[in-house]
This record gives C-alpha cells, sequence and structure tokens, in this order.
C-alpha cells in the first residue's frame, strides 16, 4: 500500500489524529515502500504500526486504480522520471532523469545532480549521492526550466511507484515557486501488475521478468526502466490484438 486512501487519512483525522501526523504516516509510508522497513528508525516503525493498527479498527474501502487501461499504454509520445532524494523530505531531491520516448523510441535523455535544500544526506548508502558530489550543481530551481521543455507534447509521466516521484516533483517546484507539469503519471508498478500479474512489483523484479538491465538507484537506469516497462505493456497490448484476431 504505497500511498495512504483519502479515507485513511480522513479515518485518522476522526480518530483524534494530528494533522501534522497524518501527513507523516502518509511520508512514511511512501518511504517504506520505496526504500524498504529496513531503513526506517524503530520510533517511525513504531509510528506506523500504531497507525495501521489504528486503521485496522476502519471497515477498508477499495483503492482506486491508479493504473489506466493498457490499450492507453501505446502513446505518441511519453516521458519517464525518477528522482533519487536527500533525505526523508519530498524536497530533497539530489539528482533527476528525464527519458523521452516518442514512437516507442527514445529520443532523448536527461541526467542531472541536484543541490538539495539541505546539507543533510540520510541516503548516500542507497544511492552512492554524498553533499560534497552536489556542492556545486544547480538547484532544482536553476535547472527545472531547462528540463521543463522535455515534456511538451508527452501524454503522460511515467514513474515506478508514481505517487513518490510525483510527490517529490510537487514539493521541489512548491520550494521553487514553479508550477508543476500538468501531464498525468503513471505509475509502472500498477502497469506491471496489470499487464503480467507480477508480485513482488519493485523495479528489479519487473526489470528480471522483462529481461531490462537495471542499475538500481540510479537514476537514469530507473528511468529507462520505467520507459521499458511502458513500451513492454505496450507491445503486451499490440500481441493481444493480434492473437484475438
Amino acid at each position: 500500500m504505497p500511498t495512504p486512501e483519502p479515507s485513511h487519512r480522513a479515518a485518522l483525522r476522526a480518530g483524534g489524529w494530528a494533522e501534522v501526523d497524518v501527513r507523516r504516516y502518509g511520508q512514511l509510508l511512501e518511504y517504506r515502500s520505496r526504500w524498504g522497513a529496513a531503513n526506517l528508525s524503530r520510533e517511525e516503525r513504531r509510528f506506523l504500526r500504531n497507525a495501521e493498527a489504528a486503521l485496522a479498527q476502519i471497515p477498508a474501502s477499495p483503492a482506486p486504480s491508479s493504473a489506466p487501461g493498457l490499450g492507453a499504454l501505446q502513446p505518441d509520445c511519453f516521458v519517464a522520471l525518477d528522482f533519487e532524494t536527500a533525505d526523508q523530505g519530498r524536497d530533497s531531491a539530489c539528482s533527476i532523469a528525464l527519458v523521452r520516448v516518442e514512437g516507442r523510441q527514445i529520443v532523448r535523455r536527461e541526467h542531472h545532480l541536484i543541490r538539495p535544500p539541505r546539507r543533510t544526506f540520510l541516503f548516500t548508502s542507497i544511492h552512492g549521492i554524498s553533499w560534497s558530489q552536489v556542492t556545486d550543481a544547480p538547484s532544482f530551481a536553476e535547472l527545472w526550466p531547462q528540463l521543463a521543455a522535455c515534456l511538451d507534447g508527452a501524454q503522460f509521466i511515467a514513474a515506478h511507484n508514481a505517487s513518490f516521484d510525483a510527490g517529490v516533483l510537487r514539493a521541489c517546484c512548491e520550494q521553487a515557486g514553479l508550477r508543476p507539469p500538468a501531464q498525468p503519471f503513471v505509475c509502472t508498478v500498477q502497469v506491471a501488475r496489470q499487464a503480467w500479474n507480477l508480485r513482488p512489483t519493485k523495479l528489479p523484479d519487473v526489470c528480471r521478468h522483462l529481461g531490462l538491465p537495471l542499475q538500481h538507484h540510479d537514476a537514469l537506469s530507473d528511468a529507462e526502466a520505467c520507459a521499458g516497462i511502458v513500451l513492454a505493456a505496450g507491445q503486451e497490448v499490440t500481441a493481444g490484438l493480434a492473437r484475438s484476431r
């Protein structure tokens, strides 16, 4: 469950949880989904257990699907996106990659380090990026205007566990005083589950299933893998249509 349902947030509020704790629950839930529980502190794991115990007392509501129908995954143009972050703040992007696909071919790759708004780096052991590497890198506010054109004409943005990357993009844009892009996000976790019924569906799992190369937590490699998942799902649709004739 990478993102709390609105009904879950409402239930916690109705149960007397402070808004700051409701927001923290959502952030920790997404963090655990992306990085794993082992990277949470003992107190953070206890906080999540308490929240989930509270939610267990209410009836579960069906989660809306964030994946489009597979027939929609044959666009003329889309962009795959991946962020790496320095700390638990969504505005702490320290690396970004965008891969633009037109007519089922990658036509543009962008991969940049970003200087986040804080010197704190909690995830260097995961992605290998440290403050010393980004000291002279541009901030998101300085970098994004030259990258935004990569999205021109794109029908959607693809990301693996898209709620995380969409949240980072929104937070970075807000912090920079920039308007976030209008394109909807497509989550390749949901695409892989719908197309191939895969479980588990972490990016390495899907790449192994499809035979895609991956250097996990390198933003460009992750973004190229997301693009490959969308393209493979589109091929699945084409093959299914051919079989049905």
